[in-house]
């Protein structure tokens, strides 16, 4: 979508290669297709030093048929038949839950199994589509490739007989500083101090300037053109049309316009295969990633996921992660990198160990599987199954959808020939992607090659799409001037979202102009913009959110119960009933039945309450850590027994996903309890929380690390500074002369995974 390609194109602004190229005067007489003409005018964009561009948005949510009132009044319930078996359940497991978070448990459940429009875009639908479709968009902006910059200003208008407002949010981009500036006291300027209402407040991004410098310009360009041409080499003729031009447009400067008529599906497609195909180029070639910068992004990336779900707790994990790299950064910057770097190597070293070590174990597990092989159901065997639905085991559900893609539990009756359709459709593009993917190579696939593929895979890429007629249409219409640059480019689309009974329409106009005489940023008023915390420093929005929070704090519980999310009903259970019964099995079993219920109620109505307790058992057991729950003897006999009545003795027989989830929620409540209590039981000895924090921090590395007695004074040391950059942050009062009296010999005992985790539970355990 050339939606996209303008907007990699603003964020690529660190391409000093595009400031070289000038285009030269074509003539549209010349002998060029339909498509390269449009292909050759589209790249103008990237061919000019800089440019100006505005236009306008305009959307449109159309109600397809009005809904029942007393449907949309009614309160979500599960279905009888599942309650009544998730009751026995809970009973018989003895897990106690008060009347109110069984019923706020089973709404969400409920909730999750019946989605509607209000639902899926929130309580406020109807309003917020109303506002919608009255609210007048419209944006300008300029892009300069050679200063490394570029604006995005939006403006909205929402008018009625007794209500009017107008707002103006300027944006700029400065990749040469590494800053991100608005005006965001645009929205409510009461609310900033007197003196900054008129100034940019500015996030810094400077961390990522490595990355930023190791982009290969030339190399993105290059890609950013192939991409944007393939959309229209790949039309057919009759997608491809020139349309005749009105007075007005000849009045403009306008020479020609060439319309495409395409569906969203087909650019979505054709984007993403056209990604993987050149997804090795684009990471080595273009973002300049080698095997060992790639594994520490991925590395990062983990951490960042591993987020929790409770407002508190997330709260202060991003607090965490932040003073986590906040600490690398001012220790990256003394004498002492060299071993920080060593250190880290160290760290990659051993999480490369543990995870051969992992690998060793699930060698081991399915060398001795192999011993005691089951008959494995063959495609035919899925399909009688699913016919008959008798004596349906619970492994055999998942192993025939994962393995032959059949669902042996789905009534054809429910699903329509149009969902099972779209089932086959998404397989199809699965493996169709898949298939391109590993054609990849380091070198780009440019947009002829794309074509050649395009054209080779041709009847597969049909099958991954929806019939011409239930496809989501959409139709760009570029204008070109005399020298065939794009002056004007005009989308309309439409997105059918038939299951909510609604309809997208979005129509979207862009006029470029000042090709290399773009408008001047100021830069003057960079100069003088504030930081985002300078700004709201003693401004009347500090004092409100913090006042607010306050009384949420203290006096809104009930509502803050009643909107937690499913993930957060489930945490919230994990921890309730693991704090209950200081039980792994008890915990996962009692989140089991409730995701089990949320995601796939229709195992809950094909099998008994003591069926789905011997089920939740076999997979507390395959999926838990042999250090947390580790059943023998009588015990773990049962288990293997109950694994061959409900098939679950192959990998492939088990949801990996759903297990894997459970597994983290509980273990996440276990270690959040095991934490917070050796919290708790130092501050009875050590009273400060910058005490306990050292404390805890060498406690835990000595647990994970062999220290030496001539180096504990060195630990020691070093955890007692950083606690004090811990209360540092806190009081927002960090800065590198904090960690100062950290010398060479400090590298080795910093582990800034361990800080991140010791700053969490020492900020939830809410120590003084």
């Amino acid at each position: 979508m050339h939606l996209k390609k303008i907007t990699l194109c603003l964020m690529g602004l660190s391409l000093s290669a595009c400031s070289s190229h000038v285009i030269k005067n074509n003539n549209l007489n010349d002998n060029k297709s339909t498509s390269q003409r449009a292909i050759q005018g589209f790249n103008a964009l990237y061919e000019y030093p800089s440019f100006d561009y505005r236009g306008q948005v305009n959307v449109q949510f159309v109600s397809e048929q009005k809904e029942n009132k007393a449907t949309k009044n009614e309160v979500k319930k599960l279905d009888k038949v599942v309650e009544q078996k998730v009751n026995q359940y809970l009973k018989e497991q003895k897990i106690m839950i008060t009347e109110a978070q069984r019923k706020d448990l089973y709404h969400a459940i409920a909730s999750q199994n019946n989605p509607s429009f209000r639902d899926f875009f929130g309580k406020g639908a109807d309003y917020m589509q109303s506002i919608l479709n009255d609210l007048q968009i419209q944006y300008d902006g300029s892009v300069n490739y050679r200063q490394k910059i570029a604006s995005f200003n939006l403006d909205t208008k929402y008018k009625k007989p007794n209500l009017s407002v107008e707002m103006r949010i300027p944006t700029i981009i400065d990749l040469n500083n590494q800053r991100f500036y608005t005006h965001i006291f645009s929205l409510m300027p009461y609310l900033a101090n007197p003196q900054d209402q008129d100034k940019y407040a500015y996030l810094d991004f400077s961390k990522y300037k490595d990355d930023i410098e190791r982009v290969n310009a030339k190399a993105l360009l290059e890609f950013l053109k192939q991409s944007g041409a393939t959309t229209y080499l790949l039309a057919s003729p009759d997608q491809l049309e020139t349309m005749s031009l009105n007075t007005v447009e000849k009045q403009s400067g306008i020479v020609e316009k060439i319309r495409l008529k395409t569906s969203l599906e087909e650019l979505f497609l054709q984007g993403n295969l056209y990604t993987s195909v050149n997804r090795q180029y684009f990471m080595t070639s273009v973002l300049g990633f080698n095997s060992s910068n790639l594994a520490k992004n991925v590395d990062e990336a983990e951490d960042s996921k591993s987020k929790s779900t409770s407002a508190a707790t997330e709260h202060t994990e991003i607090d965490a992660t932040s003073a986590m790299y906040q600490l690398y950064e001012a220790i990256n910057r003394t004498a002492h990198s060299e071993l920080e770097e060593e250190g880290e190597g160290d760290l990659v070293t051993q999480n490369h160990t543990d995870n051969e070590r992992e690998t060793v174990d699930e060698e081991t597990e399915a060398t001795d599987d192999s011993e005691n092989t089951t008959q494995l159901l063959t495609e035919q065997q899925c399909d009688d199954l699913a016919k008959s639905k008798s004596n349906v085991r619970f492994g055999d559900v998942k192993y025939c959808q994962a393995q032959h893609e059949i669902d042996v539990l789905s009534d054809p009756a429910d699903q329509g020939e149009l969902l099972v359709e779209n089932t086959q459709q998404k397989q199809n593009r699965t493996a169709l992607t898949q298939k391109f993917t590993a054609l990849a190579q380091d070198q780009l696939v440019d947009a002829a090659q794309f074509k050649q593929l395009w054209d080779q895979y041709q009847s597969e890429i049909d099958a991954s799409l929806p019939p011409k007629n239930q496809r989501n249409p959409m139709i760009v219409d570029l204008s070109l001037d005399a020298q065939g640059r794009v002056v004007k480019a005009d989308y309309d689309m439409e997105m059918d979202f038939g299951k909510y009974d609604r309809q997208l329409k979005i129509k979207m106009d862009m006029q470029i102009s000042n090709y290399g005489k773009a408008t001047a940023i100021d830069q003057q008023a960079l100069k003088e913009a504030k930081p985002f915390k300078e700004v709201f420093k003693g401004s009347f929005m500090e004092k409100a959110v913090g006042g607010f929070a306050g009384d949420l704090s203290t006096s809104d519980k009930k509502s803050d119960q009643k909107n937690l999310s499913l993930d957060e009903h489930l945490q919230q259970l994990a921890t309730q009933v693991y704090t209950q019964t200081n039980s792994y099995e008890k915990a996962y079993k009692a989140v089991f039945i409730a995701k089990l219920t949320a995601e796939k109620p229709v195992l809950i109505k094909q099998y008994s309450a003591k069926d789905l307790q011997e089920i939740a058992a076999i997979y507390a057991y395959s999926y838990s850590d042999e250090e947390v729950y580790n059943p023998s003897g009588q015990a773990l006999k049962q288990i293997e027994a109950l694994k061959t009545k409900h098939h679950l003795e192959e990998d492939e027989q088990y949801d990996d996903e759903l297990g894997n989830a459970i597994d983290g929620i509980i273990t996440q409540a276990m270690t959040s309890q095991k934490s917070t209590a050796e919290i708790l039981n130092l501050a009875k000895k050590y009273k400060t929380a910058e005490a306990v924090f050292a404390q805890y921090y060498m406690q835990q590395f000595g647990l994970e690390n062999t220290v030496e007695k001539d180096q504990r004074t060195k630990l020691n040391k070093t955890a007692q500074i950083l606690a004090k950059s811990y209360t540092a942050f806190k009081n927002n009062q960090f800065n590198n002369t904090v960690v100062a009296g950290l010398d060479e010999n400090a590298a080795e005992f910093i582990d800034y995974d361990l800080y991140k985790k010791t700053y969490q539970v020492v900020s939830d355990a809410k120590l003084k």
